[in-house]
Formats: structure tokens, sequence, C-alpha cells
């Protein structure tokens, strides 16, 4: 089903390009449909990632946040050198 409504939304930009523009501005109907077609690509290539990823071993946590771009787990994350401790006087 993924890759039929890939290849429609393929088909449609294709028939879409071919067709000269009306005064130079696409309709809002045409823009919408390649802002869906764009963000459903890129909702696939994070699915195909975060699988990737799980099957390799990578904790869920972690293979979400790498898939959708999201950096480190704040747990993981380096830590800042710790301030010194002042004992007995010594400042």
């Amino acid at each position: 089903m993924l890759r039929t409504l890939d290849n429609t939304f393929d088909e449609i930009r294709r028939k879409t390009a071919a067709r000269p523009a009306r005064q130079g501005t696409a309709s809002p109907i045409a823009t919408t449909l390649r802002a869906i077609a764009g963000a459903w690509r890129e909702g696939l290539a994070a699915c195909r990632q975060y699988e990737e990823l799980r099957s390799s071993g990578v904790s869920h946590d972690r293979a979400v946040r790498e898939a959708l771009g999201l950096g480190l787990i704040p747990s993981d994350a380096p830590h800042e050198a710790a301030p010194a401790l002042y004992f007995a006087g010594q400042a």
C-alpha cells in the first residue's frame, strides 16, 4: 500500500510538472499535495531508519531519537565537568 501511494504521488507530480503553470503560480491544492507527499516521504524514511536501527540491536528510545533527528538522550549526553569541591577552608 505504501508503495502504491508513493507511486501515485510521483505520478501526480509528473503530470503537474508537464502541465504549464497558470500565471506563474501553483494552485493551493497542488501546493498542499506536494507538502503532503514530502511529509509522507520523510516519514517513510524515518520509519525505515528506525527499523534498521532496531534490527541492529539499538534500544527503542535511542532509535526513535536518531530516526527523528532529535539528538542524544539527556542521560547519554556528555556531562560538564563537576565544579571543584572545597574542603575545610581551602578556597
